[in-house]
């Protein structure tokens, strides 16, 4: 086990100093070394990420397919969102812009004394085990993040930008990805401030980030998969994550303002947005100009949505009513 950390470490060394640290160096960016170090440990491990969804996930998902897709194009726009987020493209450009941000704000935090002792020690035994620390910390992260979730579909404007993640119609394994870039900002700050203000250290936070975002990828799986009578309480399943995004019927118009949790349903179970339905459900919007996103690429959804985002924003700021359509579902 020792030699793979040495080969990794290794690997991440040499492409540090060969590509990163060169270009640091010419620009002037020397106070960026900690942070891109790490950027490029992010970046490989997006990279054994991608490994196991095109080589794993997808297997099950060909083998046992819950839909048969017609239209591979609908889907291959997922995967450019998959490679340009998990190989870093897209985190390193959030990165970017939230880094200086969050600086700033744990350094006022300092300096009024708010800075709080890292959790794990101020409770008795965590500080000792790696393996319970990390696990206490996954559970805060998830639970920040199922309320994050939340806000994505009660604010409109945010509805707006998180609106793309939901029309897809094909939902696979490469669909998690599938978001806008302000909207992977959005969350990212959100996440970063609340996981410093707890004391997560930087690296249990990439490690968080790779086991939680592979679960999320696994429970949007292309396949009629549940975690039995008690795994169904404990891990987002396919089957379970599936009714997310399901497409409103006129019986039920608000399926998607359900099971938000990332990762432990325990979330959707104890503040009543659970549901469990073993009905076979289509998925995408009920809204033509949002379902209109399945016939662009990646640019032309970037696009599209930042419009949309804007005006949900302006009516908003007038006062004025949003336009239909691009409100979140009513609680």
């Amino acid at each position: 086990m020792r030699d793979l950390v040495d080969i990794w470490v290794g690997i991440q060394t040499w492409l540090f100093e060969s590509l990163v640290a060169p270009l640091l160096y010419g620009l002037g960016l020397m106070e960026w070394f900690e942070p891109a170090f790490n950027a490029v440990e992010f970046v490989m491990l997006g990279a054994v990420q991608i490994a196991i969804i095109a080589f794993g996930m997808r297997l099950i998902e060909k083998r046992w397919p819950l839909e048969r897709h017609p239209d591979e194009r609908l889907v291959g726009v997922d995967r450019v969102y998959t490679v340009l987020n998990k190989l870093g493209v897209v985190p390193l450009l959030v990165f970017a812009v939230t880094y200086p941000i969050t600086n700033q704000i744990e350094y006022a935090v300092r300096a009024w004394g708010l800075m709080v002792p890292p959790l794990d020690q101020m409770l008795p035994g965590l500080e000792d085990s790696a393996l319970a620390s990390f696990l206490f910390y996954f559970v805060l992260y998830d639970f920040a993040a199922y309320w994050v979730h939340r806000a994505q579909h009660k604010l409109g404007w945010w509805w707006a930008l998180h609106s793309l993640h939901h029309s897809q119609r094909q939902v696979t394994v490469w669909s998690d990805d599938r978001n806008h870039i302000l909207d992977n900002f959005l969350v990212t700050l959100s996440l970063v401030v609340f996981a410093q203000f707890v004391g997560v250290q930087p690296e249990d936070y990439v490690l968080i980030l790779m086991v939680g975002r592979l679960i999320e990828s696994f429970s949007h799986a292309n396949i009629d998969l549940g975690f039995g009578r008690i795994g169904r309480w404990l891990v987002v399943s396919p089957r379970f994550h599936r009714l997310h995004h399901a497409l409103g019927t006129a019986q039920d118009r608000r399926i998607y303002d359900h099971n938000f949790a990332p990762v432990f349903p325990i979330w959707d179970i104890l503040f009543g947005t659970a549901i469990y339905d073993g009905k076979y459900r289509p998925t995408g919007v009920d809204d033509p100009r949002i379902d209109a996103d399945n016939g662009r690429g990646w640019l032309g959804q970037q696009v599209t949505v930042l419009g949309r985002f804007l005006r949900a924003v302006v009516p908003t700021l007038r006062r004025a009513p949003a336009q239909p359509g691009l409100r979140p579902p009513a609680e």
